[in-house]
């Protein structure tokens, strides 16, 4: 006991946390492997059309967004370790399913319901490190989570490009059976987990319908929801933004595609968990994001001058550029997830969690479109012009996150806590129970709720009823409490 308490106190990954760490990195692993060969397994063994492929990925990913939310509201009442299970094991049925599909409707079938399952292990799993870990300690887990993710996808990429030289039908469908055993691997490490909080994992009672919804009421979490979703567009600038720059220079080496690539993940394996530091509150996370808005807009400017300088300082200034997008990713990521998790009750985390993957699956559609316009059509102009926007959302972020920041008729965190505060008046929740509320889902509404001014009508009886108010204070707190696919979210 002693010392799983100094792990815990350190933040390392013990018990639970380190299952779960495991089946993240056995699932990027064969992400990796799949996301190498997936197109030209599409086009070389099924046959499948340029077109077809592209109908397909559309259609999953218009599927895979409408249906977050219902998953994550019924993962908040089967648990989310159920659904994680359930996930895993329908990606493994639906990738065997993958050589039988060369007709386009079963494709457009297979890859739409894959697509849903990809999709909703995200959410999921950052619901189950959410119960695994103290709450001082979520958002270091996920960047251990997320450091173990890229080098499971690179580790995979790498051996799936050396599998594709032999270029035979043979390999491309040994590679996605192989994605579809990863998945039963990291199904069966997930049904191992074992926690002090196994109620949590399992579920909890049905809510009504009117708490069902209410993260669509909360304005807060909305906001900071699209805010994030634009700070987040480091996605798109290395994915495509950079690429498309580097083939309309021709002073750029093709080469340094992949070297941008390499570089960024290599600084997000050795970094990312040292960028989760003092972040665990919502306005931590605001203001990590603001710093993101900043260290990209400082990339932007980077990039818009590799175009007017010659060769060797042009790659030197992309890497640099690079190098700071990066560091822009790991700051976005750190205050995403102290974000979602601060702002989410407990008794409705998955659904805000899924909710809050909204984001990033917008930024999938509008990012390209959006650095494609300004990259594209605008030239150096449109990398200060991305800039400027994200420093601006990030800007913004950072006052969003704050507990003051003014959000009349607040939504559902607001809205909801009251009447489960109500049995508990005034001087019935003494200042003892400060702490227990500290991490509540939306502490907006705390200012200006009827009960703050009892400490101040009362102060004196407060901290003699310290002894009755305990057993009524836990009663309030569940109530009010604040509660990764594997591919670049």
């Amino acid at each position: 006991m002693a010392q799983a308490a100094e792990r815990e106190r350190r933040g390392r990954p013990h018990g639970a946390a380190a299952v779960l760490l495991v089946a993240v990195f056995v699932d990027a692993l064969g992400s990796g492997l799949y996301m190498a060969v997936s197109v030209v397994f599409f086009t070389r063994y099924l046959h499948l059309g340029g077109g077809q492929v592209g109908v397909g990925l559309a259609v999953a990913g218009a599927v895979s967004l409408l249906s977050l939310v219902p998953i994550g509201m019924l993962a908040d009442r089967a648990g989310p370790r159920r659904m994680l299970i359930v996930a895993h094991l329908a990606r493994a049925a639906l990738l065997t399913c993958y050589p039988f599909a060369s007709a386009f409707p079963a494709f457009l079938c297979v890859i739409a319901l894959l697509a849903v399952a990809d999709r909703a292990a995200s959410p999921l799993v950052q619901g189950l490190f959410g119960t695994a870990v103290a709450k001082e300690q979520r958002v270091r887990a996920m960047g251990r989570a997320r450091s173990l993710q890229n080098l499971g996808l690179a580790l995979g990429g790498l051996v799936a490009g050396a599998a594709l030289v032999p270029d035979s039908d043979g390999v491309y469908v040994g590679i996605v059976y192989a994605d579809s055993v990863s998945f039963v691997v990291a199904a069966a490490l997930v049904a191992r987990l074992r926690t002090t909080a196994a109620a949590a994992l399992d579920g909890g009672r049905p809510l009504p319908w009117k708490r069902r919804f209410s993260v669509f009421r909360d304005r807060r979490f909305a906001l900071l929801t699209g805010l994030n979703s634009v700070v987040s567009l480091h996605v798109t600038v290395l994915t495509a933004g950079v690429p498309l720059w580097v083939l309309a220079h021709d002073r750029l080496p093709r080469a340094a595609i992949a070297w941008t690539l390499v570089l960024n993940t290599v600084v997000v394996v050795l970094f990312q968990v040292r960028a989760t530091r003092g972040i665990e509150s919502a306005g931590d996370g605001g203001r990590a994001l603001r710093r993101s808005g900043l260290l990209l807009a400082v990339g932007c400017g980077g990039l818009a001058v590799t175009g007017a300088v010659p060769t060797p300082f042009a790659v030197a200034l992309l890497l640099g550029a690079v190098a700071f997008q990066a560091f822009a990713e790991m700051h976005q990521q750190a205050g995403a997830w102290a974000i979602s998790y601060d702002l989410a009750p407990e008794d409705s985390r998955q659904v805000y969690l899924a909710f809050f993957g909204l984001g990033n699956a917008a930024r999938n559609t509008y990012g390209p479109l959006v650095v494609t316009f300004l990259v594209v059509r605008q030239g150096a102009v449109g990398w200060l012009l991305l800039g400027a926007l994200v420093l601006a959302a990030g800007t913004w972020s950072a006052r969003a996150g704050l507990s003051s920041f003014p959000s009349p008729g607040a939504g559902s965190t607001g809205e909801n806590a009251a009447p489960a505060a109500a049995p508990s008046a005034g001087p019935a929740v003494p200042p003892s129970a400060g702490p227990a509320l500290a991490p509540s889902a939306d502490p907006i509404p705390a200012p200006s709720a009827t009960p703050v001014p009892a400490p101040h009508a009362d102060p004196v009886p407060a901290p003699s009823a310290d002894p009755a108010a305990a057993p009524h204070a836990p009663s309030s707190v569940p109530h009010v409490q604040g509660g990764i696919r594997g591919h670049r979210s």
